[in-house]
């Protein structure tokens, strides 16, 4: 790893977790950065609408979009909403929160496919992820994706962030149900050739990743990346940059 990376304050307090044959990932916001993609994506869309409203504001509502304030996206995986209609719920509400008209519903198809094309531009990996699946390499572990999202969407994302590299990927339609469901860990477990107590699953949702992942079987850690956050439990990373050595330093670690 580079010194850059190596000088990331790596965790906070993640120091051991138990022999691991393989490892897999989220990709939204844990891989991938969306929520930067996602909010100067927005920005982009929102430029001429937006131009009266304050700096502030701007930024509040983009995040707001980025972070789905409006609960659309589970609502999606939960199958209320299409793919199309949990994108137009968050961009009426963003227009609502700065007391504006939204697109009209013959609109909003417009907008979103002007929105995909802005944002998959943006897509691009954290800093820290091509050393730590350089370092997975150089152990000999397996590692692969597991992710809430269309499979052949994802695959796509993947590939235009520079992360061909991970051939192994779940989706949601794929597994037959969206995370904190045991199938789509279980898929991805399958797929590495690992048994599920040795497979390690980092992502960032407490819920849908760690929790999901540990009912399913296998060992979760959090991945937190905001530096406000503050924690002391031995369950939580702040980036990547130290993943392989927690898993290299533990007395079970055996190198395939």
């Amino acid at each position: 790893m580079d010194n850059a990376t190596s000088a990331l304050n790596p965790t906070h307090g993640a120091s051991s977790v138990a022999r691991v044959e393989g490892v897999l990932f989220d990709i939204d916001d844990t891989l991938v950065d969306l929520n930067s993609a996602s909010m100067k994506g927005f920005h982009h869309l929102t430029a001429e609408d937006f131009g009266d409203v304050p700096a502030t504001m701007r930024e509040h509502v983009a995040r707001d979009y980025a972070d789905d304030g409006a609960g659309a996206y589970e609502r999606y995986m939960a199958g209320e909403l299409t793919f199309l209609g949990q994108r137009a719920e968050r961009i009426r509400r963003a227009y609502g929160l700065v007391g504006l008209e939204a697109p009209p519903a013959e609109a909003l198809g417009v907008w979103s496919a002007r929105y995909e094309e802005v944002v998959q531009g943006m897509w691009a990996p954290f800093p820290d992820v091509h050393d730590c699946l350089d370092a997975l390499d150089a152990m000999s572990i397996p590692y692969g994706a597991v992710s809430n999202n269309v499979e052949s969407y994802q695959r796509k994302k993947l590939q235009l962030s520079g992360l061909g590299r991970i051939s192994v990927l779940v989706g949601s339609d794929t597994a037959g149900a969206p995370k904190p469901d045991s199938r789509p860990f279980h898929a991805g477990c399958r797929l590495l050739g690992t048994t599920l107590g040795a497979t390690l699953y980092v992502g960032d949702n407490p819920v849908n990743d760690v929790q999901g992942a540990k009912d399913a079987g296998l060992q979760g850690i959090l991945l937190d990346r905001a530096p406000d956050h503050k924690t002391v439990s031995a369950e939580i990373l702040q980036n990547l940059g130290s993943l392989a050595a927690i898993i290299a330093g533990n007395p079970g670690f055996l190198s395939r």
